[in-house]
C-alpha cells in the first residue's frame, strides 16, 4: 500500500496551521508584538489575573517556554508578576496599564482576521469542522 503524504489529514492540518499561524503574524507585524504574545496577552485579559502554569496550559506550552515569554511581556511593561502569599512558588500575571491598553487595541485585529478566516464558510460547516476536529483530537489520545 502506497502512503500519499499530500493526502495525510495530520499533515494537511499542520501546513493549514502553520499558513494561518504565519497570516495572523503578518496581521500583528506592525503592531510590536509577536502573535504568540498577542495570545498571552488575550488569555491574561480574559482571565484578569492567572497563574504561569494556566498560561502555560491555555496555550498548550512548555512552563518553561511560557516562563520566557512572560520575562519578555514583563520587561516590555506589559504584564506584572505577583507571587501568591500562601504559596511563594505559585506566581500570578495581570496586565498591566500599558498591556491592557495594548490587547484591548489590538483585539480588532484578532476579530477581522478571524472573520477572514471563516468568509464564504456557513455555520454549519464551522461546527461540523469543529467537531471533527475535536475527535481528531480524542483519537490522538488512543
Amino acid at each position: 500500500m502506497f502512503f500519499n503524504l499530500n493526502k495525510c489529514v495530520g499533515h494537511i492540518t499542520e501546513n493549514a496551521i502553520k499558513q494561518i499561524s504565519e497570516a495572523f503574524g503578518r496581521r500583528l507585524q506592525n503592531s510590536g508584538i509577536t502573535r504568540i504574545q498577542w495570545i498571552a496577552l488575550y488569555y491574561v485579559k480574559t482571565n484578569k489575573r492567572i497563574s504561569q502554569r494556566e498560561l502555560s496550559n491555555l496555550m498548550n506550552v512548555k512552563d518553561s517556554s511560557a516562563g520566557r515569554l512572560i520575562d519578555r511581556l514583563e520587561r516590555d511593561g506589559f504584564i506584572e508578576r505577583e507571587r501568591d502569599n500562601s504559596d511563594r512558588r505559585v506566581v500570578y500575571i495581570q496586565l498591566s496599564e500599558a498591556g491592557d491598553k495594548l490587547i484591548s487595541d489590538l483585539m480588532p485585529i484578532g476579530i477581522k482576521f478571524n472573520e477572514d478566516l471563516v468568509s464564504g464558510i456557513d455555520e454549519n460547516e464551522l461546527i461540523i469542522y469543529e467537531k471533527v476536529l475535536q475527535k481528531m483530537i480524542l483519537n490522538t489520545k488512543k
